[in-house]
């Protein structure tokens, strides 16, 4: 039970550096400034003149889809396969709605999904679903993988 503890700090503190270092490296590159997040919605900022990208970061198996319902509520579903008879876990990311729900008019929301996911889709209504090119904005947000973060990151600004 200590050995699954041990590991599982590991990974969370191995995970956060990964994000760290890649947010710190893109900022870098595109002149912007970036500050780590405590007390707030979320987790990161990256500012520079003309505005702010506000991200937070919700981490998910790999194996997994990620299905917008509504502006604020998301549910996450994993383990299985997403082509012999669906995943078998679902859970709602309540631990989003304080970011989604947060009115910041003067900057960006985004949601960085790490690792990455099978894919990403929205309710358009009630019956209708569509997939959600990473990047696109949905609502007031917008969402990328980690995964694709280093090649779609000026589709963010």
């Amino acid at each position: 039970m200590i050995l699954i503890g041990a590991v599982s700090i590991y990974l969370d503190r191995k995970r956060k550096a990964e994000i760290e270092s890649a947010l710190t490296r893109l900022a870098r590159e595109h002149g912007l400034d970036i500050r780590k997040m405590k007390g707030k919605s979320h987790d990161y900022e990256l500012s520079a003149k003309n505005g702010k990208l506000l991200i937070k970061t919700v981490t998910v198996p790999a194996n997994s889809s990620l299905t917008i319902n509504s502006r604020n509520t998301w549910c996450l579903r994993y383990g299985g396969s997403a082509y012999h008879g669906g995943y078998r876990n679902m859970k709602y990311l309540k631990n989003l709605i304080p970011f989604l729900e947060a009115k910041h008019d003067d900057a960006s929301k985004i949601i960085l999904v790490y690792p990455s996911t099978n894919k990403i889709q929205r309710y358009l209504n009630e019956s209708e679903i569509a997939i959600v090119n990473l990047g696109e904005k949905v609502y007031d947000y917008r969402v990328i993988t980690f995964a694709e973060l280093e090649n779609r990151f000026r589709d963010l600004l």
